[in-house]
């Protein structure tokens, strides 16, 4: 009787047992390879203004420039025009030209630009010499197609309160060949050759009249000129009673 307990003992015990449930819990790391996205260039301060020009007005100074080569792979935000003396400044956002104001008229200045974007201001542009004056800078304009055959125009940058005279002189223009035709250097077929044009108080415009013999055409060919297709063109030179305006001199085609 003993050994039948110990044995029906044993065996709940190894029913017991055996109805334990061993759970084996897995855990699964997953890494997931993310590609290296290529890294953004650098950005850079733009580079240097060029083809910097600067007129003198009455106690200021126009100053007008291109854009640089490189805009250092950022939108350019704005310039910065520094005269020197002085240290007098004009600003824009964007545009390539601006006036520094509060010169002296008779003192001479040099101008510098510098552009800037997201990273900074780039370095200064090439230095240009410019004297304000309180007389007028005049500008010679031509018609906007290439052989005008109208009066060339002159403009004033300012007004004046008395009258400006401004004196002019012609010089051979540039030569250009057609299939049909040549326009070549003839300040001499030009008439006048040299003159004053007045402005009277407040006007700031004026034009040069010009005659023109087309057949008085020195260095076109015989053949252009016996058939009547060889024209003249001329530059007009800087004035002697006005400052030299943002447009120094206009090539200026004659057409009959």
């Amino acid at each position: 009787m003993r050994t039948d307990s110990h044995s029906l003992a044993g065996g709940h015990r190894t029913r017991g047992l055996a109805r334990c449930a061993f759970v084996a819990t897995t855990i699964l790391v997953v890494v997931v390879s993310m590609p290296v996205a290529a890294s953004a260039s650098k950005l850079k301060k733009p580079g240097r203004p060029t083809q910097v020009t600067a007129v003198g007005l009455d106690d200021s100074a126009e100053v007008s420039w291109s854009a640089p080569s490189s805009d250092g792979d950022s939108p350019i935000t704005g310039y910065t025009v520094t005269s020197s003396p002085g240290g007098l400044t004009c600003t824009t956002t964007g545009a390539t030209t601006c006036t520094v104001t509060d010169l002296t008229n008779g003192l001479h200045y040099e101008v510098s630009v510098r552009a800037a974007n997201v990273k900074g201001k780039g370095p200064d542009s090439a230095k240009v010499k410019v004297t304000p004056t309180s007389v007028p800078a005049v500008s010679f304009v031509a018609d906007s197609s290439f052989y005008p055959a109208s009066p060339a125009e002159l403009t004033l940058t300012q007004a004046s309160s008395s009258s400006v005279q401004v004196d002019f002189a012609t010089s051979d223009g540039p030569e250009a060949a057609l299939d049909w035709g040549a326009w070549v250097g003839a300040a001499s077929s030009f008439s006048p050759g040299t003159g004053t044009v007045t402005f009277a108080p407040g006007q700031t415009e004026a034009s040069i009249p010009f005659t023109v013999d087309p057949t008085n055409v020195d260095g076109c060919s015989a053949y252009y000129v016996s058939q009547d297709i060889c024209y003249p063109s001329v530059t007009l030179a800087s004035p002697m009673n006005a400052s030299l305006g943002s447009t120094p001199v206009t090539n200026f085609f004659y057409e009959s």
